[in-house]
């Protein structure tokens, strides 16, 4: 029996319970709608053996399948832990491309920075510093428990929602101490500085970093939903 025809009633009204507590981007959604649809119509065929009737077959199927919200849970969890895996990558790749170019425009302007204020060229350093610690240790942590069979069977959504979080938080320190070092070096020594070479990484901060807000945003806000 085809497809088409094991789509019945009963498995479309599951489905749509499920739609109701998916968590993630649309695409994500649809692709498990599609897959627990398939499931169940595998599930209804087999039932077929035993109980002639569709319909009968198909709320076998249901009852097999257990509570749309339960399921709806495991799938929110993968759900979760690959956007995190997505999210940590992400941030890991952008680090070096903006610390790059920020470097490159400090270092490529023509006076050596910062002659009065050696104390903020610490200080920005040390933010700095501190968010690619905490930027690579959050992304490893996420991407150990947000991938691999062990995180499949484990619950590891808490440690890996942190973990992002810091990843995330990590990356827009490393984003904010370039800002910090900029306008001392602009306010105590203008001359010192290449200003036609600062709009583009100050143009690409601003998009990464409203890039990360937004999306760890929506990542926690998954979260929540799944948690409630």
């Amino acid at each position: 029996m085809g497809a088409p025809t094991m789509e019945t009633v009963e498995l479309r009204r599951y489905t749509e319970h499920l739609a109701l507590h998916l968590v993630g981007p649309y695409a994500r959604r649809s692709e498990i709608l599609d897959e627990v649809m398939d499931g169940l119509q595998c599930a209804a065929a087999d039932q077929l053996q035993a109980y002639p009737d569709l319909e009968e077959a198909a709320r076998r199927a249901v009852l097999e399948w257990g509570a749309p919200g339960e399921v709806a849970r495991a799938y929110n969890d993968a759900t979760l832990r690959l956007s995190a895996n997505k999210l940590s990558l992400r941030a890991v790749y952008a680090l070096p491309l903006l610390v790059a170019s920020w470097a490159f425009v400090l270092l490529a302007s023509p006076a050596p920075p910062w002659p009065e204020h050696p104390s903020m060229l610490v200080f920005g350093v040390s933010v700095a510093a501190l968010g690619g610690v905490l930027c690579l240790l959050g992304a490893m942590i996420s991407l150990r428990n947000g991938s691999g069979i062990k995180a499949a069977v484990a619950s590891s959504t808490e440690l890996t929602t942190t973990a992002t979080t810091a990843a995330v938080t990590g990356l827009i320190l490393v984003l904010s101490a370039p800002a910090i070092l900029l306008f001392n070096r602009g306010v105590t020594y203008p001359d010192s500085l290449n200003w036609l070479l600062v709009p583009l990484p100050a143009v690409l901060t601003l998009l990464t970093g409203g890039y990360f807000l937004t999306s760890l945003r929506r990542f926690l806000a998954a979260r929540g939903a799944t948690c409630a």
